[in-house]
Order: C-alpha cells, then sequence, then structure tokens
C-alpha cells in the first residue's frame, strides 16, 4: 500500500531546491524507483515537500541516495510517514 510521506524540511530555499533536483536528474534519480508523486510548497526561503511512495522501502532507498545530497547543500529533512493512500485523483 501507497505511503503519503511529509518532510521536515529545514533550510531548502527555492535557489538550493532546483540545484538539489539538477544534481537528482543527472544521477538518474529524477524519478525514483516507487515514487509516485512528489511536490514541493511553500515560502521560497523555506520550502517543504510531500511525497508518495509505493512502499518504506523504496522510501528507504531513495533516501539513501538523497540524504548526501542533501547535506551537500545544507538542507536537512526528516521523513514523516503520514501513513497508507487510501485513494488519489490525479488531473482535472
Amino acid at each position: 500500500m501507497p505511503i503519503v510521506v511529509k518532510y521536515e524540511v529545514v533550510g531548502m530555499s527555492a535557489v538550493k531546491y532546483d540545484g538539489i533536483m539538477r544534481e537528482l536528474a543527472a544521477a538518474g534519480l529524477e524519478h525514483p524507483d516507487g515514487r509516485a508523486y512528489h511536490v514541493c510548497f511553500g515560502d521560497k526561503e523555506g520550502l517543504q515537500v510531500v511525497d508518495v511512495f509505493e512502499s518504506p522501502a523504496k522510501l528507504e532507498a531513495f533516501g539513501a541516495k538523497l540524504m548526501p545530497i542533501l547535506q551537500k547543500y545544507g538542507v536537512s529533512a526528516r521523513p514523516d510517514v503520514l501513513g497508507e493512500a487510501h485513494g488519489a485523483v490525479v488531473g482535472v
């Protein structure tokens, strides 16, 4: 069952987010295995992230690759699994 994850992100500006996304893309991780949805939102100097992953194992596998990149940018992100997803509506 998919899980909804809200990260407690500290130190991520829009500039840092864009750099992190470029590094993930260069590493072939822009669309990591098991991630169904990704949303980045909030103030441009204090962005936050919500993801939906297929499973806790897929989240952990991606996190192991993501954390060194975040550290390079001085960003910390602690995942908080909000629960299992019951359903989703995509598009209009």
